[in-house]
């Protein structure tokens, strides 16, 4: 994992997101988003680095119907998106759709996610994440849950308490997925509260475990991290 310290960091991460899309611009391409303060980083991409090699959709998604707190539905509201259109870029949507359980909003991603991986297997997954104050990462929250992020499956969907986050119902890719399948993650991490993570994470004090204490230390076990800060370590 390299940890670039920068004034401008939702600028850089978004070049450098632009430049890996480029790099790969002959070949498939399966772009996945995480929301929230992550969406800053798309202002900054180039639209020549989009089009019908590459494929959209997001990381890990509120299970919500309400257009405010689902992710795609969020994206959707981005000049990014409309750019995505215009270059014919393919969509993958994790709104819920009319009567679907969380249950299947995950069976939904999950086999989206294994049908491209099989038509394109010389494609390439880049995906672009953040850190939450409580060490999240993608959907993934400290705790069990009922659900296990190390197994055999690459996507699932579990609540978490109210006082674990406001957004209860989630469906998100496992650790599982994100150190087997990702080729390149671009990480956007800003606010002071998440300094000590940051600082763990850089000294490699945490460990992947299963989801128990911070999650964010999956980054660690991931093939290549550009993780991009304004906090001073």
């Amino acid at each position: 994992m390299e940890i670039i310290e920068t004034k401008s960091p939702s600028e850089d991460a978004g070049k450098a997101l632009c430049e890996a899309l480029l790099e790969h611009k002959d070949r498939p391409v399966l772009l996945m988003l995480s929301g929230g303060s992550a969406f800053t980083i798309l202002s900054f991409v180039s639209p020549e680095a989009l089009g019908p090699h590459v494929t959209v959709t997001m990381l890990d998604e509120r299970y919500s119907t309400d257009s405010k707190v689902n992710n795609f539905a969020q994206l959707e509201q981005t000049g990014f998106y409309k750019t995505c259109v215009e270059k014919d870029t393919h969509i993958i949507s994790t709104k819920v759709l009319e009567g679907e359980s969380i249950e299947g909003l995950r069976d939904r991603f999950d086999g989206t996610l294994h049908e491209w991986k099989e038509q394109n297997k010389d494609g390439v997954t880049i995906v672009t994440m953040g850190i939450g104050s409580d060490g999240h990462t993608a959907g993934i929250f400290p705790g069990e849950y009922g659900v296990d992020f190390n197994g055999s499956n690459w996507v699932v969907g579990y609540s978490v308490p109210k006082e674990v986050n406001e957004y209860t119902d989630r469906v998100t890719v496992t650790n599982t997925f994100l150190i087997e399948c990702i080729q390149k993650a671009i990480v956007l991490v800003t606010g002071k509260e998440k300094a000590k993570i940051i600082n763990a994470l850089n000294m490699r004090a945490q460990h992947i475990d299963g989801g128990h204490g911070k999650p964010a230390s999956v980054l660690l076990n991931m093939k290549e991290v550009a993780l991009y800060t304004d906090l001073k370590l």
